[in-house]
């Protein structure tokens, strides 16, 4: 029974670690970004001004996942549009995003395609 009891402790031990190295690493189909201004940019727990604030990326952040937006980006519109043209659809939306292993929401304005 005890050997049943570790071996679940280090099962749930294992699944933990392997969600934290998830929200903190790029997998093969994430889209990174930076920061577009110089400022650090706050974390917010809603995608609103008014929301509360959980964290920060720091003034030189980069390797940001972006995670999703709202409202959702369109597919052909991202893929055939131009640099400005994806810099305006961010520029409409909020985003969540993660920063190593800090997820929260920032406007779609505060970053870009690095």
């Amino acid at each position: 029974m005890r050997i049943r009891a570790s071996l679940a402790a280090a099962s749930a031990l294992l699944a933990g670690s392997s969600a934290l190295a998830a929200a903190q690493s790029a997998g093969p189909y994430d889209m990174i970004y930076e920061l577009r201004g110089r400022d650090a940019v706050p974390l917010r727990a809603d995608m609103n001004e008014g929301a509360a604030v959980t964290g920060e990326l720091p003034a030189d952040a980069s390797g940001i996942i972006l995670r999703w937006c709202r409202s959702e980006i369109p597919f052909g519109s991202w893929q055939f549009g131009s640099d400005r043209d994806r810099l305006k659809l961010l520029d409409a939306r909020w985003c969540e995003v993660s920063h190593q292993g800090t997820i929260g929401n920032v406007p779609g304005s505060a970053i870009q395609p690095e």
